[in-house]
């Protein structure tokens, strides 16, 4: 996702899900320090070269570029800033044969899986460059109009320092020269759904 100050060039994070665990990454543009020491409100644009993995599966491609949101930033002092984005207006493309590929091939039609943000909201330091954003949203399986799983509850803290679960692990990348890498590992709980289990 790019996230910008109104005017500005924009930094991007991605987001993304797995069975028994989840891994979101992101990799971004970012705007200038001195941009967003000074910002109080910032515009999220989701980017085209995301990823996402899947418990052992392999890792998808996931081109997220249609959605965004806008968000504030708070001044918290000692060079911190709070960057917080309303849920209601963040939008997530979904999961879709449009969108997310394995192997360089989409996925079947019918498979779909949306993204509804609940929550979003961090902390980047200017001294250090390091960006933790604390997301949760809720993920919907569907196959057409024949199969709809129960919502999966995803959160994890994106960061651009080291995250790691069971099965997955990534290292972010600290704002530098306007560019950031977010990722994140998660552990999914358990529905009332013997396919998504």
């Amino acid at each position: 996702m790019l996230l910008q100050k109104a005017g500005s060039a924009p930094w991007r994070l991605s987001t993304a899900r797995s069975r028994r665990s989840t891994i979101t990454q992101a990799q971004a543009a970012a705007v200038g320090t001195a941009d967003i020491r000074t910002a109080t409100k910032v515009k999220l644009q989701t980017a085209s070269d995301c990823e996402l993995a899947v418990s052992v599966y392999p890792r998808f491609s996931y081109n997220a570029a249609s959605g965004g949101g806008n968000g504030t930033v708070k001044q918290l002092g000692n060079n911190k800033l709070q960057i917080t984005f309303d849920p209601a207006e963040l939008y997530i493309p979904d999961l879709n044969w449009r969108t997310a590929k394995v192997f360089g091939i989409p996925i079947p039609p019918p498979l779909n899986i949306a993204v509804r943000p609940n929550h979003f909201e961090g902390v980047l330091c200017l001294a250090t460059g390091q960006l933790d954003m604390e997301f949760s949203a809720d993920f919907d399986f569907t196959v057409g109009g024949l199969y709809k799983a129960p919502s999966l509850q995803v959160a994890t803290t994106l960061t651009t320092e080291h995250s790691e679960g069971q099965i997955h692990k990534a290292d972010g990348q600290r704002y530098s020269n306007g560019q950031v890498k977010l990722v994140g590992v998660a552990r999914v709980p358990r529905v009332d759904d013997v396919f998504l289990n």
